[in-house]
């Protein structure tokens, strides 16, 4: 078995900045990337689907080690480059070990054996950079009849060599991915109809806009928070800044209860004004031979449909994780600082915010896991486990994903502030590394 000191599973963002950090803080130190995929990018390596791009601006979205250069959003395959582009430039990529999936973590003596469908590997330490999502199966909602319907069915997630030219499309969803696709879709294809169960918050963003990673993170939180203290004052802003909002099309839900879509110089809104568009606002019942059937009992014809229903969450890639030959739930563990989990030494994880850039979070978790490490090697210290403390977890926002897959997350977090980047990012750069809850021996 190959041995390293550290096991980084996972070469999207997670992994490229958790690479980055730990060469930069010590530059004699081993490490090994295993990623599952063939390349490195791991949303922006998957998601192929028409106008496919960020959904939050690329001042925050970027690297702060490596600044984006481009526009405001950044289209799915210049952040794919953008991404392997960082990769060369600060020679990570030679420590990605492609095409190969991890099956299980045990932790025995002392140390931790990550096995593969390849090799297996020992480590003093694993940072489990795999996102939150279930990159195999996305929410898919199934309705009867589907063995009927003579039309392809697609998931975004899934889109591989999907045509949309000159077919009758129908769009089920309403959130970032169905904003962000439309406007790419309708270009192609004879009709679009958008089947939303419920209408989306949608903001618009000027993609010649300029500015900086610290005045977006400021203007971002100051909008975040600002909407949370005035939910029905800051309702009625943003319906009032877009005559795309009228009594048929207002969320039912407050503005930022479920992450607000983009629309990128006004592209969603125009798509819709065009005679190829229509939208109905309705619960689909059941699949037909040549299309859906609403719950109303509309039929609407399509030649494709498109799931555009978001994901599954997942945390640690579904990976078995074994602590001295007993298998660990994390739904029975308590969140250290939404980085460790309760009971699980040297066992180091990425999640972001619901609010602000996942990769944010990902340098300020980095910059902690590197301190960790700095105390340990400076007091002679082997492990490092959390106790299983804190209050019972809840989530800060009411998006489906999250409320689907509640029963898979820790039971209890301590000190994970999924809402304030702000505040965890002074708690993680000058708070105590030996703060009482974790038990260093």
């Amino acid at each position: 078995m190959d041995n390293f000191e550290v096991i980084i599973v996972g070469s999207g963002i997670a992994g490229l900045t958790t690479a980055y950090f730990l060469q930069k803080d010590f530059p004699n130190l081993t490490y090994k990337i295993i990623e599952a995929r063939s390349d490195l990018g791991g949303t922006w390596d998957q998601m192929k689907f028409p106008g496919v791009r960020s959904d939050t601006d690329m001042y925050t979205y970027g690297f702060s080690f490596n600044p984006w250069d481009g526009p405001i959003i950044g289209q799915g395959k210049d952040i794919k480059k953008y991404l392997n582009d960082t990769a060369v430039k600060f020679n990570i990529r030679k420590n990605i070990l492609f095409d190969t999936k991890v099956t299980s973590f045990a932790w025995n003596n002392n140390q931790w054996i990550t096995k593969t469908n390849q090799k297996d590997f020992i480590s003093k330490y694993i940072i489990c950079c795999t996102g939150s999502r279930d990159y195999k199966y996305p929410n898919f909602p199934q309705f009867k009849g589907q063995d009927k319907y003579k039309g392809e069915i697609v998931h975004t997630q899934d889109w591989g060599n999907t045509e949309c030219k000159d077919k009758n499309v129908a769009i089920i969803g309403s959130g970032c991915t169905a904003v962000t696709m439309t406007p790419a879709v309708v270009k192609e294809a004879k009709k679009v109809t958008l089947i939303q169960r419920s209408p989306a918050w949608i903001v618009n963003v000027n993609g010649k806009e300029t500015s900086t990673r610290l005045h977006k993170t400021f203007e971002t939180l100051i909008d975040y928070f600002h909407s949370r203290l005035f939910k029905a004052s800051y309702k009625k802003k943003v319906i009032s800044r877009y005559p795309y909002y009228n009594e048929t099309n207002v969320p039912s839900y407050d503005y930022w209860d479920q992450r607000p879509a983009c629309s990128l110089d006004h592209d969603y809104f125009i798509a819709l004004k065009t005679n190829k568009v229509s939208v109905e606002h309705q619960e689909v019942s059941s699949w037909e031979e040549n299309g859906i059937k609403l719950k109303n009992g509309k039929v609407i014809e399509c030649d494709l449909t498109i799931m555009a229903t978001g994901l599954n969450a997942q945390l640690l890639g579904g990976i078995d994780i074994f602590v001295d030959d007993n298998k660990i739930s994390i739904n029975n563990t308590s969140w250290y600082r939404g980085m460790m989990f309760s009971g699980i030494p040297n066992f180091f994880a990425h999640t972001g915010y619901i609010n602000f850039s996942w990769t944010a979070r990902c340098e300020i978790v980095s910059q902690r896991i590197s301190r960790t490490l700095a105390y340990m090697k400076k007091k002679n210290l082997t492990t490092c486990t959390p106790k299983y403390v804190g209050k019972k977890s809840k989530p800060a926002i009411e998006a489906n994903y999250v409320l689907r897959a509640i029963d898979k997350f820790p039971n209890r977090s301590y000190k994970f502030h999924n809402a304030n980047y702000l505040l965890e990012y002074v708690i993680f750069k000058y708070t105590r590394i030996n703060d009482g809850v974790v038990d260093f021996k």
